[in-house]
C-alpha cells in the first residue's frame, strides 16, 4: 500500500512538471503567427516598407509574419482596430504621421478623437524619406513656379490627391498650399499607392508621395518631380529643388514605424523589438528595400520614441497652422 501511495505522489508530480513545461511553451512569445497591420491599401510606402521586413523578420522569430491591409478613415479604422486588440503583442501597427494627426485634427473640430497616440508604445523606425511632389508627366509644368502660376490663374480648379484627409500624404500639400497662397480640390483614396495612380490616370494633378512609391514611375517617364520636401536633395532627384531652395521653410518626412499598443508588456516588447532591430540591420532587408527603391534609416525604441515626440510636436504646430479643411 505503501508503494502504491509512493507511486503515485510520483506520477502526480511528473504530471504537474509535464503540465508547467507545456504552460511555460505555451506563453513563451511568439509562439503564433504575428499581423502587421497597414491602415491603407497595398502599394503605399507603408505597405511596401513592411512588406519587405516580414519575410526577414519571419525567419527570425520563426514564426509566420502575415501582412493585413486594413483601410478607411485615413487610417483611423486599423489604428483603432489595434488599440483595442489583446494586448498579447500579436498585433502590430505599420503606422506613419497620421497616428500623431487624426487626433490633433479630431481637435481641431472639436470632436472625441478615435484614439490618441499615447494609446501604442513605439516599437521602431523602419525609414524616413523626404516627401516628393509629382505631377503627371503629360502636364505642362516643368517646375514648381510654372505649377503655382497655373494654380493661381485657375483657383481650385487643380486637384491633388492623397492617401486620405489629413493623412501622411496630405498634410504636406496642404502645408505648401497655405505656404504659396494657393487652392486646389482634394481627392482622398484609401493610400499612397492609389493616390499616385489617380495622378497618372488623370483624375488628380498632383501628389506628395513617398519615395519608395513614386520612383519607379518617375524614372519610367509617367510622372514628374517638381520639388522635394527634404533638408536636402535626395540622391535620386539630384536635379529636383527642395522646398527650402525655393524659399519655403518646410520639410516633412513620411516615414514608416512599427507600434504595439500601450498595455502590452514589457518582455514581449522587448523580444520583437530585438527581433526587428536584427532584421533591420540584415543585408536582406537593406537590399529588399533597395529593390522598391526605400533607404533604411532604422532607429530601436529609445530612439523612435524621441523621433516620434519630435515629429508629433511638428505635426500637431502644422495642423494648427493649416486649421480646419472640409
Amino acid at each position: 500500500m505503501r508503494t502504491l501511495r509512493i507511486a503515485l505522489a510520483l506520477l502526480l508530480a511528473l504530471s504537474g512538471a509535464l503540465v508547467s513545461g507545456t504552460a511555460s511553451a505555451q506563453d513563451a512569445y511568439p509562439s503564433k503567427q504575428i499581423t502587421l497591420v497597414v491602415p491603407f491599401a497595398p502599394g503605399g510606402g507603408l505597405d511596401l516598407t513592411v512588406r519587405a521586413l516580414a519575410p526577414v523578420l519571419q525567419k527570425i522569430v520563426n514564426q509566420p509574419v502575415v501582412v493585413t491591409n486594413k483601410t478607411g478613415a485615413a487610417g483611423a479604422i486599423a489604428t483603432q482596430s489595434v488599440s483595442v486588440a489583446a494586448a498579447d503583442g500579436y498585433t502590430v501597427l505599420v503606422g506613419s504621421n497620421f497616428l500623431s494627426s487624426l487626433p490633433a485634427v479630431d481637435g481641431l473640430f472639436g470632436r472625441a478623437p478615435a484614439f490618441n497616440r499615447r494609446d501604442f508604445q513605439p516599437l521602431a523606425l523602419l525609414t524616413a524619406d523626404p516627401a516628393i511632389l509629382f505631377v503627371n508627366a503629360e502636364q505642362p509644368w516643368k517646375t514648381f513656379k510654372d505649377l503655382a502660376a497655373d494654380t493661381k490663374a485657375r483657383e481650385g480648379t487643380l486637384v491633388f490627391s492623397s492617401s486620405g484627409i489629413y493623412g501622411a500624404t496630405h498634410v504636406p500639400i496642404e502645408m505648401v498650399l497655405k505656404a504659396a497662397g494657393l487652392k486646389m480640390r482634394h481627392l482622398p483614396t484609401t493610400g499612397g499607392g492609389p493616390a499616385l495612380t489617380a495622378v497618372m490616370g488623370g483624375n488628380a494633378q498632383v501628389v506628395a508621395s513617398f519615395v519608395s512609391v513614386g520612383l519607379p514611375h518617375f524614372k519610367a517617364g509617367k510622372i514628374r518631380a517638381l520639388a522635394q520636401y527634404g533638408d536636402k536633395r535626395h540622391p535620386e532627384f539630384a536635379d529636383v529643388p527642395t522646398l527650402k531652395e525655393l524659399g519655403f521653410d518646410i520639410e516633412y518626412y513620411p516615414w514608416v514605424g512599427l507600434f504595439m499598443a500601450k498595455a502590452v508588456p514589457e518582455a514581449v516588447m522587448k523580444t520583437l523589438s530585438d527581433a526587428v532591430g536584427k532584421a533591420a540591420k540584415s543585408d536582406e532587408y537593406k537590399q529588399a528595400m533597395t529593390k522598391i527603391n526605400a533607404g533604411v534609416d532604422y532607429r530601436d525604441r529609445a530612439g523612435f520614441a524621441a523621433f516620434f515626440e519630435k515629429d508629433s510636436a511638428l505635426i500637431e504646430t502644422t495642423l494648427k497652422a493649416i486649421g480646419k479643411v472640409e
